[in-house]
């Protein structure tokens, strides 16, 4: 008979205790720059090019001499165009000993070529001088720096053609079953199809890993062990999904124990209650539950936070939303899915059952997850809750430093109180 009496840890300790015992070996490659976008850099890039390389006008207009100015400005009728002045545009380099820039809305040129100077510039004026841009030398970006378009713009005009970068984390999925089919399969009588397999893998590539999805694994030791084996060695992380030791054909912790040595058994409260945390030798192996929605938060929770830490990334703490409750939600129900949108001015949340259907399910766009110490809520009542975002790749991906919340709204649909909501 199976021990089910396995110490229970709470989401945040599990989190603390897996990233403490992970250690990651980073690998490095080169890439051009125009293919480095959401990349990290592995080391700090420097400029090859010194900007401006010659002096250049920060503005449209004309480029003097300014030793040439007197005390009045009714000399310069007499200037010679090339000699004493010459015209200049923004960003462009400025010839010879030409060393003062007057703005073009500050001269007049009559129509016989006659020069007048409408103010008297600073010495010096509106030039940039060679080198204010950047130096060879410069650090352009420093190590651990993940790539966005200006960061590309910026690499390139600097002259790097190509940059060192983190190799993308490998992430192993492993989804395990007797129960399951292939994708495509019309699934016999008592079957399901495996499809957390490629949910996994989409997110992965979301949160910048490399996944390698395996096929199908039976409930065999055996072949579960062989199989994790195989993935250990080649992926920095792995997911076994499925098998939470609860069903006569579960063999995850047995398999797990052989492999590693496991931190999490299971968590304090859902979803994902049956999450499981192991650690073989350095390298993480999350077990996720093989209901989607549990499986959605183990990847967002545990895996999202592994590859940051792989790539040298900060976390991205999940933002959280005060909204007004429309159903009562009991103490006793741990957590509960919700469903939250924009009415009439404020937010308001309303329950999706874990009974619905999973593309009701997959409608949650939060989670209120109780505490220990609280008497549930009634419909009326203002809850703080979690937003979440695992099908916003903005939020998933480490180009994601701020803003967060604006992104999640555009999935907050403004609505009006009706039957439906």
């Amino acid at each position: 008979m199976k021990n089910f009496k396995h110490p229970k840890t709470s989401r945040q300790e599990a989190l603390r205790l897996i990233l403490d015992r992970s250690r990651f070996q980073s690998r490095v490659e080169i890439l051009p720059v125009r293919e480095a976008l959401g990349r990290v850099t592995a080391q700090e890039v420097l400029a090859v090019n010194t900007l401006p390389n010659s002096p250049v006008s920060r503005m449209d207009g004309i480029a003097i001499k300014f030793a040439n100015l007197s005390g009045e400005l009714s000399n310069s009728c007499n200037w010679r165009y090339g000699a004493d002045y010459v015209f200049c545009n923004t960003g462009v380099g400025i010839p010879g000993d030409f060393d003062t820039v007057i703005l073009i809305e500050d001269v007049e040129i009559d129509e016989t070529g006659e020069l007048r100077i409408l103010s008297i510039p600073q010495a010096g004026q509106y030039i940039r001088p060679a080198g204010e841009i950047m130096r060879a030398g410069d650090v352009l970006v420093p190590e651990y720096s993940c790539l966005s378009p200006l960061h590309l713009g910026l690499l390139s005009t600097g002259g790097a053609d190509e940059i060192p970068v983190l190799s993308k984390p490998r992430v192993a999925v492993l989804p395990t079953g007797n129960e399951l089919v292939p994708v495509g399969s019309k699934p016999p009588r008592g079957k399901t199809v495996e499809s957390n397999g490629i949910m996994m893998e989409a997110q992965i590539k979301i949160m910048g890993g490399e996944p390698h999805l395996y096929p199908i694994i039976r409930d065999d030791p055996n072949e579960l062990v062989k199989a994790l084996r195989d993935a250990l060695a080649w992926a920095d992380m792995v997911i076994l999904n499925g098998g939470s030791s609860k069903g006569t054909d579960d063999r995850a912790l047995e398999v797990l124990e052989t492999v590693g040595e496991i931190l999490v058994y299971e968590m304090n409260s859902g979803p994902g209650k049956h999450t499981t945390l192991t650690i073989a030798g350095s390298k993480p192996i999350v077990g996720t539950v093989g209901p989607t929605i549990g499986a959605v938060y183990a990847m967002e929770w545990f895996v999202r936070p592994l590859i940051c830490k792989y790539l040298f990334q900060p976390m991205i703490e999940p933002e959280r939303l005060k909204v007004k409750l429309l159903d009562d939600i009991p103490a006793a129900m741990e957590f509960a899915w919700l469903e939250v949108r924009q009415i009439n001015g404020f937010y308001a949340a309303k329950q999706i059952g874990r009974l619905a259907p999973l593309s009701r399910q997959l409608q949650s766009n939060a989670t209120l997850i109780m505490s220990k110490e609280s008497k549930g809520y009634k419909a009326g009542e203002i809850a703080e809750v979690e937003l979440r975002c695992a099908d916003l790749a903005a939020l998933n991906s480490p180009l994601a430093k701020a803003g967060v919340l604006e992104r999640i709204s555009q999935r907050i649909k403004p609505d009006r109180l009706s039957q439906s909501f």
